[in-house]
């Protein structure tokens, strides 16, 4: 559930950033596979998609391994369980 909202924040992040300058790889995407779109208002709203989407899937794979690092080295939980007799 974490990773769910690391992805939305990066990708937001880099769709902001995108918008304002390009940056690799979404401008060579878009200049490559969609060269229709170049010199439209739409450029840079298909750059920051793509780099969202590629950013955002970069962090959140990175985040989720340090995560399952970091719940290794924790180690194994304790769960205490209470049982009550019932008196008749």
């Amino acid at each position: 559930m974490i990773g769910m909202v690391v992805f939305v924040i990066s990708f937001v992040l880099f769709l902001l950033i995108s918008l304002a300058t390009a940056l690799p790889p979404g401008a060579w995407i878009v200049e490559q596979y969609i060269p229709g779109i170049m010199q439209t208002d739409y450029e840079a709203l298909a750059t920051g998609i793509i780099n969202g989407v590629i950013y955002g899937v970069i962090i959140w794979f990175i985040f989720t391994i340090a995560k399952m690092r970091y719940d290794r080295m924790q180690g194994p939980k304790e769960a205490v369980v209470k049982v009550e007799k019932k008196d008749k």
